[in-house]
């Protein structure tokens, strides 16, 4: 267990959240706030179409690159070596989570003001202060802790609303997890991910609430309008819920057996095809039962993910015959996670007993 022996509190957060319709075309205005050296990393997939939208934007005052494949230490020291003689002083990342961590790691080693600018809903990465470093082969190495979290964190609720509601469902996953492990970590007085580790404060015990709330209310018609490629209000509310309430609930308190078992499915490569909120979503399941919450609860849980379409049995998952052997893999390979944070001691046998449980449970809802 992660108990703190203190008593301080602290929070953390980007210094601006701006969320709504065609913001990207206001790029410009926020970043000349900080400073007039841009540097712009664009996932690939919108490379072609906003590498000419920024130059124009920016009347060629700009410098941009082309992000693709995996977030590696190497690569990140090579595309900051390739603009050192420039020298940023604004670094922005556009695109997906690893497009986003790479900016915020290039950023770092210029001192540089960094800008996000999400292109899905699907984790809460945007918001905050910290890199998912992996190897060339996409396996989870750690993470790289910043002095701050992002300058400004620009959401342009249109290009989300439109991007496949695969993400949007993802990242409810993702979401639906803060509370549950925000609530682990409180009652068990463990550190958050401010600095060097504080406790949470009372701000954050009712974001991770709003956060699941929101998720459970209103992503079933985010979803329905999402798939239309509308931007209805329940849309707004959940890009808020999986971005900015989620992001804050885990800087402010931290991660904790969902999260677990999503880092450690990883170790079967059937299972790395998932997104990330959908192997969280798993996670949570197991996360409940390890910790004996109300069936009203689990049920609702359950409930939920068969209505929006989150994985809740091992098929769903991609491992439909996934053996007892390999199922204790996960859980041994979990428990170098986030387990430890919880308010009781969490071995791997519980871990496989919960895993095979949660796949049990899934299976009367289909």
């Amino acid at each position: 267990m992660s108990m703190i022996q203190h008593q301080t509190r602290a929070f953390g957060s980007p210094s601006r959240y701006i969320q709504g319709r065609y913001e990207i075309d206001c790029l410009k205005k926020y970043t000349d706030l900080y400073g007039d050296r841009v540097y712009i990393l664009i996932d690939t997939f919108f490379y072609q179409e906003y590498d000419a939208k920024f130059k124009e934007m920016y009347d060629g005052q700009v410098q941009t690159y082309e992000f693709s494949g995996e977030i590696t230490a190497s690569k990140i020291d090579a595309i900051a070596d390739s603009v050192k003689d420039f020298a940023p002083t604004v670094v922005c990342g556009m695109g997906g989570g690893k497009t986003m961590d790479t900016a915020k790691a290039v950023a770092d080693k210029f001192h540089a003001a960094v800008v996000i600018i999400p292109t899905t809903a699907s984790t809460d990465a945007p918001t905050i202060g910290l890199s998912v470093i992996y190897d060339d082969e996409g396996n989870h190495l750690g993470a790289r802790h910043y002095a701050k979290n992002p300058d400004l964190v620009l959401i342009d609720t249109d290009v989300i609303s439109k991007a496949p509601i695969r993400f949007l469902v993802a990242g409810m996953g993702d979401a639906l997890s803060t509370y549950v492990e925000a609530r682990a970590n409180f009652e068990s007085h463990s550190p958050n991910y401010v600095s060097s580790g504080f406790a949470s404060t009372l701000a954050v015990k009712a974001i991770a609430k709003m956060c699941h709330e929101t998720i459970l209310s209103k992503g079933v018609r985010a979803k329905m309008a999402a798939e239309q490629k509308l931007c209805t209000i329940d849309v707004e509310d959940v890009i808020e819920a999986n971005t900015l309430l989620s992001g804050l609930g885990v800087q402010n308190s931290s991660c904790a057996g969902s999260h677990s078992i999503a880092e450690g499915i990883t170790i079967l490569p059937a299972c790395r095809r998932l997104l990330h909120g959908e192997a969280v979503a798993f996670g949570i399941l197991v996360q409940l039962l390890i910790e004996g919450r109300d069936e009203a609860e689990v049920d609702e849980m359950y409930r939920f993910f068969e209505a929006v379409g989150l994985p809740y049995t091992f098929e769903m998952l991609g491992i439909p015959n996934a053996s007892d052997e390999d199922v204790m893999k996960v859980a041994e390979e979990s428990l170098k996670s986030y387990w430890d944070v919880e308010p009781f001691p969490v071995t791997a046998r519980m871990i496989f007993d919960a895993m095979k449980l949660a796949d049990l449970m899934g299976q009367k809802y289909l």
